[in-house]
Order: structure tokens, then sequence, then C-alpha cells
């Protein structure tokens, strides 16, 4: 600081009517410059008369007004800081599910027609042989339990070693039931997160978080332009109890697909 600047803060440094961090710039300066400590000595042993009413203190209040400005700048910067960090913590990082009245469910349903399933004794009861009825016309199944045999229409139907399928099986829809998820959302991201009970479940789980698309895993991204997700369901594998589980920010959504397959399930 100037020894100009100094000289007419003295008077008040004297009288001890600077701010601390004033008083500090003071110090430092009369500690380094022989003549403003001088000065001070003066002041302080009673050679120089302080008046500080005639004192233009116009200079403190540069300085005041200077520190001040730097205050309210240095402020203003640590805000928009945490904000951006905040930001990118919600909408990059670790971004918000999306609410239930975002989500929406386009359901279609697909019949190839229908399938006769039953045990193939050298597989395992898991994975059923299953013999399929393309011809829609050919509906026609009969379970003849007496003979143990199966016929579609007049005739016996016969597995792939030409031998009478046996009448232990079952006839079961055969196609498939289409879900979109719709996300509706400005954002050009949506990470996803899908799980199922096992390999062999068609019961799913899945959440979806609408997002920016910087430092995402695409992979894990719905990257369709019409930000929808996808989900098959076999008609032969869909039961009542067949559900996809939307988790929202406010609410869970659960989808049942058989209530929009027109299907009538017999246990």
């Amino acid at each position: 600081m100037r020894c100009e600047i100094i000289k007419d803060l003295l008077p008040l440094y004297c009288d001890d009517s600077l701010s601390d961090v004033s008083k500090e710039e003071v110090e430092k300066h009369i500690n380094e410059c022989s003549e403003c400590r001088k000065e001070y000595e003066d002041m302080k042993n009673g050679d120089i008369k302080i008046n500080t009413s005639s004192k233009n203190i116009e200079p403190m209040k540069k300085v005041k007004k200077k520190m001040r400005l730097t205050k309210i700048l240095f402020g203003t910067i640590l805000v928009f800081a945490i904000l951006l960090a905040a930001a990118y913590e919600l909408l990059c990082i670790h971004p918000r599910l999306a609410k239930a009245s975002q989500i929406s469910f386009i359901p279609e349903v697909t019949n190839y027609g229908v399938q006769y399933r039953y045990p193939n004794p050298d597989e395992d009861e898991m994975h059923p042989f299953i013999v399929p009825i393309r011809d829609k016309e050919e509906k026609d199944i009969k379970i003849d339990r007496a003979n143990n045999c199966v016929y579609v229409g007049n005739e016996k139907l016969l597995d792939e070693d030409g031998d009478p399928v046996p009448a232990d099986g079952k006839i079961v829809p055969w196609g498939k039931i289409r879900v979109g998820v719709h996300i509706d959302t400005p954002f050009n991201a949506i990470k996803k997160k899908i799980t199922s009970e096992s390999v062999y479940s068609f019961n799913y789980e899945a959440e979806f978080r609408p997002c920016l698309p910087f430092r995402q895993d695409m992979n894990k991204v719905i990257q369709s332009e019409d930000k929808t997700q996808d989900f098959e369901f076999p008609l032969e594998e869909l039961t009542m109890d067949t559900t996809l589980t939307i988790h929202c920010r406010d609410q869970d959504i659960v989808f049942r697909p058989y209530e929009f397959s027109g299907l009538i399930i017999e246990d």
C-alpha cells in the first residue's frame, strides 16, 4: 500500500478506529517503511497532533469498498461453484429417478397360434420340448389321454422321430407381448437398470434416470430417439403373476402383461 494512503490512515490507526483488516495492512507497512514508522511514532508520542476530523478518509473508503467488492466476488464464485457441482452430481453422476407421471406403457400383442408342450424325457423339465402348430387354421388340437396321443384335426401329432407325441402335455398360446416403456423427459440420455428374479424369470424390475449424456456408460443408456425401452414376454410363459415393476421417484408402478394379452390362462 502506498505511503500517502498509510499516512492518511495513521490518525485513525492511532485512534483505534480502523477495521482489523485495515489495521493489519497499516502495521505491515510501518514495519517495512521507516518514514511511515517515524511518523507513527511521532503521532503516538504526541509530537504530531492528531486531528481525525480534518483528515481525508476517502482513501480508507476506497480500501474498504475494494475489499467489500472482493468479498462479494469471491462469494459469488463460491456459490456458482457449489451450484455447478450439485448440478453435475444430480444431472450426470447420480441423477434422480423419473417420476411416475413420466412413465407410460405401449403394449403390443403378436399371436402366432398355439403350441403343444410336453416334457422331454431326455431334457430337464424346465426346458420342455415344444411342438409348434404354425398354421392358425390348425388350432383344433385334441388330447387323447386314453390312447396317450394327440390329434391335430384327424391326424396324430408326431415328434421329430416320427413317434406319437404323448398326452401328458398341454396346449399353450404361441406368440409374444411387447411392452414399450416410454419416459417423457427433455433430457437426451436416460440411465437404465433392469433386473429379473432369475435367468428363467420374466418378472422384471427396472428404473430409469433422465440425465445429461456426459460421463455416461452408453451401454446402460436408452439410445432410442423416442426414449422407449422394450420388454418382451413370450405368451407361452405368461402367467397372471408375471409383472414389470418400474421404480419411480414418488411411487412404484406395477404393469401386468397378462391384463393386456387377451388370454385366458388356465392353471
